[in-house]
């Protein structure tokens, strides 16, 4: 986690975030650089790339003589210039055996390589050579001017092959400068090393080439930090810094065709001065961390720049370890915050590390240093994710003991106040029990047989099992004498009975009232209210009718009574279980629901074992 490529491109973004915020607008006087640029316009004039080099020449020599304080070519030319007279006469003198075809043309206009080896030479030009891995058809060049630096000091990247120019045009330059770019895993440039290696020898990108081309001094103060120009540099150990990139109005530019026209010859006076292209197809574009396409030569534009306004940042190595290790820590103690609940510390540790890490960061990119907090904050998210995933399951299990604890609670209290009931009621607790289990096996068929899905579901079933018991809970509130009467009740007496319904439906209401309405509860009271209700209306408390009962309530109608008929009461003898079947047969679409009766009827069977192993005699 800590040391892969995810990690990597997180702390990209992160880097890229607070380089958005922290300084890529901010606006400087004016830029050190010039580019004359080979773009469109100078390509319609003068005609598509390459120029002959002597229009290079040219334009080289109108530059020089504007004084600029440097000038840098983010040009190569590997092969020789065949449009020089010299290699024309060449041509013509091997393939149409003509001789001295140029004779008229002078000696010094005969051969356009030397014609800009000698410019590049009087005005210090700087040239660019591309650093490769990979073998190139050209031959390597004769001499590399590098640099006189101690290489331990850094873990440069080495390569085997090199492009460089032809070699009268190589063999002028003082200071070359490679113009490899640094693309980061996700393809944008964010950063350049100052110093690559071939054979041996350390090269210095373009741009540090132009700056060393005005003051070749370059000290090594320490370990990664150099003074060039007079500036202080500090690098990674791979020589690399991180390019604070301007806005797109601060780089300069001229049109070459303007400067050889003798335009804004002002504007060259002082400067560091790039030849450089943005034409279509002569440059290489990168995207930086603003999200932008750039050319090629704005990066050297950039690190030359940054150089000298001080802007370089570095992302040293360390504070990547650094990070990793607090990021270890902090997950540990969150770990540790989680497993003693100390929930509020945890929120504080969260906010607290985020605020601390954008502070130190805001204050590292004061001092031109990131210091890869993308390392810390990655893999602290992650474990802080971890962590609270764990806790939710954690939670969710103790909530689950605490619901079945709860649930127990529910059904020990339900099962006292039944008991109550019994202790009144002269019926025994095995009519609790049958009747329970007989809602259970008649939802559990139907529910398997799909029938009144939509009202049915385990949840719903194993609820009307729990509750099924307070269905006759109102009857603690009726006396004695009319409870446990020997013999058929008077009119007065039954409506007396009939109010069982209302002082159940009473008793829950009040335990709602005490705690809160919820699906358990809103069950029990239906059944407790409405298990007298009837099909077809003549029931009793309210007269519901049909589908308006609540569908627990129907369930308990068929259960009671067919439990009713089959115990024995103190006022009547169990009836036969032919004699029951009947009797609901004839309910139906009267007292029952007749979809319940139908079936009632495919698992009768069950109901007759359940009341023969749960009988009052056996219970």
């Amino acid at each position: 986690m800590y040391k892969n490529d995810i990690t990597k491109l997180f702390d990209y973004k992160v880097y890229d975030y607070f380089s958005k915020s922290g300084g890529y607008d901010r606006t400087l006087k004016e830029s050190n650089v010039v580019v004359v640029d080979i773009d469109e316009k100078s390509l319609k004039v003068l005609g598509q790339w390459p120029w002959p080099r002597i229009l290079v020449a040219n334009l080289i020599d109108k530059i020089y003589a504007s004084h600029p304080s440097t000038i840098g070519l983010d040009i190569i030319f590997p092969e020789k210039d065949r449009t020089s007279p010299k290699e024309i006469a060449s041509f013509y003198k091997q393939y149409f055996h003509l001789n001295n075809p140029i004779e008229s043309i002078p000696l010094a206009l005969r051969d356009n390589d030397k014609i800009l080896s000698n410019i590049l030479e009087k005005s210090a030009s700087v040239m660019s050579l591309y650093l490769s891995k990979e073998k190139l058809l050209n031959r390597d060049c004769a001499k590399i001017n590098s640099l006189n630096l101690t290489n331990t000091m850094y873990d440069l990247q080495s390569y085997d092959y090199i492009l460089c120019n032809t070699p009268v045009v190589h063999t002028s330059a003082k200071y070359e400068g490679y113009v490899n770019t640094k693309i980061d895993e996700d393809g944008i440039l964010r950063r350049m090393p100052l110093f690559l290696e071939y054979k041996d020898k350390i090269i210095p990108t373009l741009g540090l080439a132009i700056l060393l081309n005005i003051d070749s001094k370059i000290k090594q103060l320490n370990k990664n930090t150099l003074e060039i120009f007079g500036h202080k540099v500090q690098t990674d150990k791979k020589s690399q810094v991180l390019l604070n990139f301007y806005k797109k109005d601060f780089y300069k530019k001229i049109s070459a065709i303007d400067v050889l026209h003798g335009k804004h010859k002002e504007l060259l006076l002082g400067k560091v001065v790039i030849i450089g292209s943005s034409a279509t197809g002569l440059h290489d574009q990168v995207i930086i961390t603003a999200g932008e396409k750039i050319v090629g030569v704005k990066v050297h534009m950039t690190l030359i720049d940054n150089i000298l306004n001080d802007e370089l940042r570095v992302q040293p190595q360390s504070y990547k370890y650094s990070n990793i290790f607090i990021s270890l820590v902090l997950s540990f103690l969150l770990f540790f915050l989680l497993t003693t609940r100390h929930n509020l510390a945890i929120i504080v540790l969260f906010i607290g590390t985020f605020t601390t890490a954008i502070a130190l960061t805001l204050v590292g990119f004061e001092h031109n240093t990131y210091i890869s907090i993308g390392y810390l904050i990655g893999p602290f998210l992650l474990h802080f994710f971890l962590v609270g995933f764990l806790f939710i399951i954690i939670d969710a299990y103790e909530r689950q003991l605490f619901t079945q604890e709860l649930n127990r609670s529910h059904v020990a209290l339900l099962d006292s106040m039944v008991h109550v009931a019994e202790v009144h009621d002269i019926e025994t607790g095995a009519h609790i029990v049958r009747t329970k289990l007989y809602i259970k096996i008649l939802a559990e068929y139907m529910y398997d047989k799909g029938i009144y899905k939509k009202y049915l579901s385990p949840k719903k079933i194993e609820m009307m099992y729990r509750t099924a018991p307070l269905h006759d809970l109102g009857k603690v509130g009726i006396e004695d004498s009319i409870l446990k009467k020997k013999g058929k009740l008077t009119p007065m007496e039954f409506e007396v009975m009939k109010t069982h319904a209302d002082l159940g439906r009473h008793i829950i209401n009040n335990a709602i009232s005490s705690y809160q309405e919820n699906d358990f509860f809103a069950m029990a009271r239906n059944i407790a209210h409405h298990h007298h209700e009837k099909w077809d209306g003549s029931g009793y408390p309210t007269g519901l009718k049909g589908e308006d009962i609540p569908i627990e309530a129907r369930f308990m109608a068929i259960a009671d009574v067919f439990d009713a008929l089959v115990s024995r009461r103190v006022y009547k003898e169990p009836f036969s279980y032919e004699k029951t079947l009947k009797i609901i047969q004839e309910g139906r679409e009267k007292h029952f629901d007749p979809v319940l009766v139908d079936a009632f009827f495919e698992i009768k069977e069950e109901f007759i074992k359940i009341a023969e192993i749960y009988s009052d005699e056996n219970y």
